[in-house]
């Protein structure tokens, strides 16, 4: 049979069907492209931030049971190769896991005013990241620059936490020495009053 005599509504039909096609089509490839076009974006770009300072062996056994601030630390090794999108998704829970560590300094050598202050000085960078989430206009060059103010900051804290024990463990070693050279001197005095006590006495040559 002729398309031609088709009836008019079968007609209209089949463009029916193909205009639905065409639109599911274009409504696929659009959003391919906005899809792509995301994954492009400055936002979803990830970015290196190096973590300078880690801790020493020696602060390391000291705080190995410092709870709080491990898991802090396990989370800010996931911004060292960070997108701008995922810092900020992750923005709220780092903020969380800062305060906690402020408000759980357990180890006696780190509850002085200089290393608080060290805390801080981070948990200030870590709120402000926490405040980008709320612009709605912002730009991945000033996530990545408060990333980098943040990693920055915990190196700091490291670096303090590092020096501490580090002074610690020099005190310790100079009053062991000092220990010591009381205990050889006390041995040696002891020794010179033996010797004036019990004199000893020489061997008388034979004639």
């Amino acid at each position: 049979m002729c398309a031609c005599n088709e009836p008019f509504f079968v007609k209209m039909k089949k463009h029916i069907v193909l205009l639905l096609l065409f639109t599911v089509f274009s409504c696929k490839k659009e959003e391919n492209q906005m899809m792509t076009t995301k994954l492009k974006s400055p936002l979803s770009s990830v970015q290196k931030h190096a973590i300078t300072v880690s801790i020493d062996r020696i602060a390391k056994k000291e705080i190995t049971a410092w709870k709080e601030y491990n898991t802090l630390d396990s989370l800010l090794k996931r911004f060292s190769a960070i997108s701008a999108n995922e810092a900020l998704d992750n923005a709220l829970e780092l903020t969380d896991l800062v305060k906690k560590l402020k408000d759980s300094i357990r180890p006696k050598a780190l509850a002085s005013p200089a290393f608080k202050t060290r805390i801080h000085v981070l948990e200030n960078e870590t709120l402000r990241l926490k405040d980008m989430t709320y612009i709605s206009a912002i730009t991945a060059n000033e996530v990545n620059h408060q990333v980098t103010k943040i990693v920055e900051a915990f190196a700091a804290t490291n670096s303090k936490i590092n020096t501490v024990y580090s002074q610690i463990e020099l005190e310790k070693k100079i009053h062991s020495t000092i220990i010591t050279t009381d205990l050889e001197v006390l041995q040696l005095s002891q020794q010179k009053k033996t010797k004036e006590v019990f004199p000893i006495k020489k061997k008388q040559r034979k004639l």
